[in-house]
């Protein structure tokens, strides 16, 4: 009864409000995580002496893609309209014991279309807000560029990393060991001599 009151020119305005109002209650994609929200959903990492940091044993956190847009966007390739295509990353743990940066470890997992997979595992150094201050791809297993990728590396609770690094390209091997430091502002630094 009361809608038939109501003119064609109320009506409309009485439907823009019902619209209106229900836009602003609507709810969209979290694109707001804070870097503690993320800090939170991990495990935190502690190390004695050292740990060898591997491809296994980790407890995986799937990222979400705005998260990894948002928060670690260095690690995705810059070649590439579609940087995220064929590929998972992962929050797999975290050191904050250091006062001046996180560490971070973050699993990249790359499946081809010829069905051969990698998985890259990176620490991800970032200030105590969140800010990115540098990467080490300190594990590559897997295929790349026609050449079988296999590395391990150890990080010690000086924050030293040492990286035995192998290639095998062509029926040839090709290895290395490299050490790193983390310096006190968070960034990897190559040492020349181990």
């Amino acid at each position: 009864m009361l809608l038939s009151c109501l003119s064609l020119v109320d009506m409309k305005w009485l439907i823009f409000l019902f619209f209106y109002l229900s836009t602003i209650s609507a709810v969209a994609q979290n694109n707001t995580t804070e870097y503690s929200d993320i800090l939170n959903s991990t495990n935190e990492i502690y190390i004695i002496d050292s740990i060898s940091i591997n491809n296994n044993n980790w407890i995986m956190n799937r990222l979400d893609t705005n998260i990894v847009r948002k928060w670690f966007s260095q690690l995705l390739p810059s070649s590439s309209n579609n940087r995220l295509k064929n590929r998972a990353y992962y929050l797999a743990g975290k050191i904050t014991t250091n006062t001046n940066f996180d560490l971070l470890v973050i699993i990249e997992e790359k499946k081809k279309s010829d069905s051969t997979n990698s998985r890259i595992v990176y620490l991800f150094t970032v200030k105590k807000i969140g800010t990115y201050i540098s990467f080490l791809e300190t594990i590559i297993t897997g295929k790349r560029k026609k050449s079988i990728f296999s590395t391990s590396s150890r990080i010690y609770n000086d924050f030293k990393i040492v990286q035995d690094y192998k290639i095998k390209l062509k029926e040839k091997v090709y290895s290395d060991l490299r050490m790193y430091k983390l310096n006190k502002a968070g960034r990897f630094i190559l040492s020349p001599n181990y």
